[in-house]
């Protein structure tokens, strides 16, 4: 078999396990070789505010590089160039080792050097990085699997600050010796997570056409309407990320906040960021990332505007909640953009249009970063201050924060006009993220699709159609598109008794279809749409059309919706067609609803005529009994003669001794029913039920049917019969007066 460039399921799980084990090592070694420990070492360096602002955009700059990457590059194995970048990167991180002799300016100058070359190689291994993550995916995955990536890494990297926090608060390790020793564990780490890179499956390499460079593409992208809206949200929040990358100068420089309480502010921003992974796996692939976008977004900017308040003289933990916030809402707006980027990119030219993207990211790095460093400088100059109840509001980095919230609000404005196609409204997403029973569905949803045990499934599906909220009802109506799906009768029963008039046209187009297996499902699930025009319109045409069950079982259907008597007529001369118990049982519902009057009950023994089955008579019996409301239940009598009790009518004439004629006959009535001697019973009933004077229409009726079953031959009858007939008269003899 020739192999094409796209892989096959078993290696994209092999890759997807590959990538979660160098995720871990990676988010090891990145929290050791990435900017926390840089910013630290260049504060105690005395490095000024331009300085700190190119720490915060060197990730990014670098990719000003990107323009050669493709031809440099290549015809060469996407993996494995990526791979050989990773182990680089720890091998220039190598050259932080002289700063444990040098000081001042010099070291400043090596540490951006070196970190500049960090970068470089990062951002080379990062731009292969999106499409081996394409490439290991699939649309209905890669929400989850970014995801699960995302918390691998963070969940690793909160591993390696706790470390850095032990070792920082060692006063002898406290300074430049315990954090560039902490580096130098980060390059081990960064080779094992290599190792890993390196074990993805890939037939990709690197493709360039002549002529097709990055101001070519970036036209490209700016023509497709798709491409240019999802570029212009992804660029937007990389210079949030950029900007508010100087908070750690922000905690370390102005509230004076000592090394290793960074490295703890640091991990509760890891924790945000698991959170935020976990957060996008559970709701992205189902409610889509727009809206999920613009929720934390509104987030985001609000979170901006409290640090542009702040003032550094503010408790140290309202840093860390403010701190857990934004970057909650920044990672999971960062996580869904890179969802939405992943589609749009181009199979045939993925290197280069991810080059492109991370060159105006460079551009967009190199204005905010040294912008947002000049900014803090000319905020320190020209202080602000707001004073609100007697609180001073504000910090010298007020600028700087307000330059992130202005590209965020950007960003926001770019989401809205935003289309993503299959995503929830954001209004409906957010009811559902801040909603009990929104979660409860969600839970639900991701159980069934993992449970195997019918039990659990059918009480997840009991619970998911007793929840009425949107992504309920639109799981449901992914079940009911599906053409064979395990649960799909199940589901549409479900809808008959918590109904929901958003699915009515999905269950009239399965109730029109005579060659679907749940055609009768949705025919009785109908019923429970009452008044709804659709459902009567449909039921009315499919009692003219089908066999008798289909018939008959909109006939139940129907006088449920309308609950009159409007289509009564039809429905009784359908009846006659009966020829299952089902069908019979079906027109009797009907009947019973439309009919309050209750004529239908002088064919009570029409059974008995027809030469039914006694399974037939005692159920049709027992469903009469039950339309009639009175006790005993006639069903639980016939339960105990079929157990072939011999006294199973004892408990009953016990209970019927409130009428004289049953009382005074107690002893005939057994002695007929021992010796089969079904004539005496129903002797007992016409003298029993004769010249009554009844008011309820219904009960006259079964009074009218048990006069007129005195004509009909009693070879026709046996003791179900006679039974029924006894129980009948019983009850008509009660309501009489």
């Amino acid at each position: 078999m020739v192999l094409t460039k796209y892989l096959s399921d078993s290696e994209k799980k092999e890759g997807q396990k590959n990538l979660y084990h160098s995720e871990v090592f990676n988010g090891l070694g990145f929290s050791m070789l990435g900017d926390t420990i840089v910013y630290i070492l260049a504060v105690q360096f005395n490095a000024g505010n331009l300085a700190l602002g190119y720490i915060a955009s060197a990730m990014y700059i670098v990719g000003i590089v990107l323009p050669v990457m493709a031809s440099l590059f290549r015809h060469k194995n996407v993996v494995k160039v990526q791979t050989v970048t990773w182990v680089l990167r720890g091998v220039v991180s190598i050259g932080y080792l002289p700063l444990l002799w040098l000081e001042g300016n010099r070291a400043v100058t090596l540490l951006l050097v070196v970190y500049t070359l960090f970068c470089l190689m990062r951002l080379v291994g990062a731009v292969l990085y999106d499409y081996t993550f394409k490439t290991i995916t699939s649309n209905k995955t890669r929400g989850k699997v970014i995801g699960n990536a995302n918390v691998a890494f963070q969940s690793s990297t909160i591993i390696a600050k706790f470390l850095n926090f032990i070792i920082t608060s060692i006063r002898t390790l406290s300074g430049v010796i315990g954090l560039v020793s902490l580096q130098m564990f980060g390059v081990i780490m960064n080779t094992i997570a290599a190792l890993f890179l390196s074990k993805i499956p890939c037939r990709a390499t690197i493709e360039y056409k002549k002529g097709r460079n990055l101001f070519v593409i970036f036209k490209e992208a700016m023509r497709d309407k798709d491409a240019r809206i999802r570029l212009l949200v992804f660029w937007s929040y990389m210079s949030v990320t950029v900007v508010m990358g100087m908070s750690i100068a922000f905690l370390s420089k102005e509230v004076a906040l000592p090394s290793n309480v960074i490295f703890l502010y640091t991990i509760a921003v890891s924790f945000s960021v698991v959170l935020a992974g976990n957060f996008c796996k559970f709701f992205s692939d189902r409610l889509g990332s727009r809206p999920l976008i613009v929720a934390n977004g509104i987030g985001l900017v609000l979170s901006l505007v409290l640090w542009v308040l702040i003032p550094p003289t503010h408790e140290v933990y309202l840093f860390f909640v403010l701190g857990f916030l934004t970057n909650f809402f920044l990672a999971v707006v960062s996580i869904l953009i890179r969802r939405l980027l992943a589609s749009v990119i181009p199979d045939d030219e993925a290197v280069g249009f991810n080059s492109m993207t991370n060159f105006v990211v460079a551009i967009f790095a190199l204005f905010s970063g040294l912008l947002g460093g000049y900014l803090a400088s000319l905020g320190a100059a020209v202080p602000y201050r707001l004073s609100l109840l007697s609180v001073d509001l504000g910090n010298t980095y007020y600028l700087t924060f307000s330059l992130a919230l202005v590209f965020s609000v950007s960003a926001l404005i770019f989401t809205i006009a935003m289309k993503e196609k299959g995503s929830l409204s954001t209004k409906d997403a957010t009811q559902l993220m801040f909603s009990f029973h929104g979660i409860r569905a969600f839970i639900n949803i991701d159980k069934l699709e993992k449970v195997t045990d019918p039990i659990k499934r059918k009480s997840l599906l009991l619970s998911l159609g007793k929840n009425l909220t949107g992504v309920a009802t639109s799981e449901i109506r992914s079940n009911l598109a599906n053409p064979f799906y395990n649960d799909k009768a199940e589901v549409i029963r479900g809808l008959f008794d918590r109904p929901r008039v958003a699915l009515v046209n999905e269950l009239v187009q399965d109730a029109f279809c005579f060659d679907s297996y749940t055609q009768l499902e949705s025919i009785f699930a109908l019923g429970a749409l009452v008044h709804n025009e659709k459902a009567e319109h449909a039921l009315v045409y499919l009692l003219e059309k089908g066999d008798v069950l289909v018939r008959s079982t909109a006939a139940k259907s129907l006088a449920r919706v309308t609950k009159n008597s409007r289509y009564l007529d039809r429905v009784t001369a359908l009846s006659d067609g009966a020829e299952t118990i089902l069908e019979e049982l079906n027109f009797l519902i009907a009947k019973n609803i439309m009919d309050s009057d209750g004529a239908f009950f002088e064919d009570l023994f029409l059974a008995a005529r027809q030469g039914r089955s006694a399974a037939f008579r005692q159920t049709r019996y027992t469903l009469l009994a039950y339309f009639l409301k009175v006790e005993p239940p006639l069903g639980d009598i016939y339960e105990q003669k079929n157990l072939l009790h011999e006294d199973f009518l004892i408990e009953f004439l016990e209970e019927s001794r409130d009428v004289a004629e049953i009382d005074q006959q107690r002893g005939a009535i057994l002695s007929a029913f021992e010796h089969r001697e079904w004539s005496r019973i129903w002797a007992i009933c016409f003298a029993m039920t004769r010249s009554l004077i009844i008011d309820s229409p219904r009960f006259h009726h079964v009074n009218a049917a048990i006069q007129e079953a005195q004509t009909m031959p009693r070879a026709q009858t046996d003791g179900d019969d006679a039974l029924a007939a006894l129980y009948f008269s019983y009850q008509v003899k009660k309501k009489s007066h």
